[in-house]
């Protein structure tokens, strides 16, 4: 009679099967992900812990995205990366894409879609011992600025053209590059004054060097900075990419307000560097907290702060003070620029379909 029993699986058997399965699915976990190129105007540094507490968090996992972080000097160099395609999403200034949309200028195919700073973050730094006391003071000085591929670069040249200050005639723009270079050229008086956005300015005041900020105008301290730009391309191709890359940092500026401790350390684990080597932890956050706050001050200025943030969104207003600013100065020949060529809203929606309060519960319970 014929034995109709089935023999069990061994547990040899069961743990090849489990493993043959494993791997057979780890093609489709991969295409899950969807890699992401992203590019930075500096080398990254602490101003950019929202950013990387969004990787922390697994905001971008949870979006199915694989993002990348590749950094550039300067707006200008940034940005036709983005119009080549060289990077997927660029984080640029503003003012290299107004000026190029001059009236004979050729167009860059480009396009913001996420409005990040939305206060300007530069500001003019000098010695607490400087006889400079104000931006008018600033005449037959040398200026040292990142770079100057940089976005304040053009709005300090207006600046100074309104006061009747030309380069290279009233001041000299110095490129000092940040940290070490910038602490040695402030130190051995080779500029006089600093003009960098909130990260670069806390390498000289945690270099120990005592500082006096300039005041500015409203005209520019009120001006956006940089945003979420993409290839036009992209926007019209991949806009759920885009939102979903959008929604991450919404997450992800969310929860560094809620705990900026736990974001600057994230900055330090994916990025050792930019903890000080010759400082405990808590005395490199208490250096690195002021710094953060400020880019979050500059990240979260709404202008009805009582009414629901609305994170990426434009205002047309916005891009007609920086073309105002951009013309007075003479950086642009003709104010008849298109405003809706520089940026779009249809993201927004989609950026903040979240759940804000679950974002800060979640971050909160990683103390």
């Amino acid at each position: 009679m014929p034995d109709n029993r089935q023999a069990k699986p061994s547990l040899q058997h069961i743990l090849r099967a489990t493993l043959i399965a494993g791997l057979s699915l780890l093609p489709m976990l991969a295409a899950a992900q969807e890699k992401v190129k992203m590019g930075t105007p500096a080398r990254v540094n602490v101003g950019y812990s929202p950013f990387l507490l969004t990787r922390e968090m697994g905001y971008f996992k949870q979006e199915g995205l694989e993002v990348e972080i590749v950094e550039f000097l300067g707006t200008s160099v940034l940005i036709p990366q983005v119009a080549n395609k060289g990077v997927d999403i660029g984080f640029p200034g503003a003012d290299a894409v107004i000026i190029s949309r001059q009236p004979g200028r050729d167009y860059m195919p480009v396009r913001f879609f996420y409005n990040v700073t939305r206060k300007n973050p530069w500001d003019f730094v000098v010695p607490d011992h400087s006889p400079i006391k104000q931006i008018a003071d600033l005449r037959g000085k040398k200026i040292g600025v990142g770079a100057l591929a940089n976005g304040n670069v053009p709005i300090a040249r207006s600046m100074f053209r309104e006061m009747g200050m030309e380069a290279g005639r009233d001041y000299e723009f110095v490129p000092t590059g940040v940290g070490a270079p910038a602490i040695h050229a402030m130190n051995t008086g080779q500029i006089d004054v600093f003009n960098g956005f909130d990260a670069t300015i806390a390498f000289l005041a945690n270099a120990g060097i005592k500082l006096r900020y300039l005041q500015q105008s409203p005209k520019y301290t009120n001006l956006i900075s940089n945003g979420l730009m993409a290839h036009e391309d992209t926007i019209k191709n991949k806009p759920e990419m885009l939102g979903k890359f959008g929604r991450a940092i919404a997450k992800g500026i969310i929860a560094c307000e809620a705990d900026i401790p736990h974001c600057i350390r994230a900055a330090w684990k994916q990025y050792p560097t930019l903890k000080p080597q010759d400082k405990s932890d808590e005395q490199a956050l208490a250096e690195a907290i002021p710094t953060v706050t400020k880019r979050m001050e500059s990240m979260l200025t709404f202008a009805d702060p009582t009414a629901p943030r609305r994170y990426g969104e434009y205002q047309p207003q916005m891009w007609r003070d920086y073309i105002d600013v951009l013309f007075d100065g003479g950086e642009i020949t003709s104010k008849q620029i298109d405003v809706g060529s520089l940026y779009t809203n249809q993201l927004v929606e989609t950026i903040n379909a979240f759940d804000a309060a679950k974002v800060v519960a979640d971050v909160k319970a990683r103390r």
